[in-house]
């Protein structure tokens, strides 16, 4: 289903309503302002490399003795920290970007800034299913780094395949 200039021009200013906003900003800004304090406190030589998913998911492990903890704790430092320096790590590497949409926390307060590939990639994300005009993945690193906590659920350092086109 081709989408019209109008629908397209709709998604743009969504897309970048997400990218550029006051509550976004600040979250970034206080992760950044933490980062260097989370980074002394557990070890140091936080070097943003795709080798260090498997150190973070390490430390989470080390930290929570469960999923159901980490959710308990989801909008701590130490958890908010950690997912800004995974969307970071998928940033620098796959060239995503942050976003989060301003009304989210009316919405569902469980939303979190998530990383997603540049709106300029749309169309190498096609959905499957031609329901949605947006099939990008949306990469939700808080979510994540309590799901990695549950059996069987895939590792952080693999979840990186998200970013490649299925028909790449």
């Amino acid at each position: 289903m081709e989408m019209t200039s109008a629908e397209y021009e709709e998604l743009r200013e969504l897309d970048r309503l997400r990218s550029d906003n006051p509550v976004l900003n600040a979250w970034l800004e206080i992760q950044r302002d933490e980062f260097p304090t989370w980074a002394e406190r557990h070890g140091g030589g936080w070097d943003f490399s795709l080798d260090s998913l498997a150190r973070v998911e390490e430390l989470v492990r080390s930290t929570y003795s469960g999923s159901a903890q980490a959710q308990e704790e989801i909008g701590g430092d130490f958890l908010q920290t950690a997912a800004w320096y995974v969307g970071e790590v998928h940033n620098r590497h796959f060239g995503t970007v942050w976003q989060y949409h301003p009304d989210s926390l009316e919405l569902d307060p469980g939303a979190w800034p998530f990383v997603i590939v540049p709106f300029e990639r749309l169309e190498e994300f096609p959905d499957e299913d031609g329901i949605e005009p947006d099939g990008r993945p949306h990469y939700r690193p808080v979510r994540r780094l309590c799901g990695v906590l549950d059996p069987d659920n895939g590792h952080l350092a693999t979840d990186v395949d998200v970013h490649t086109p299925e028909h790449g």
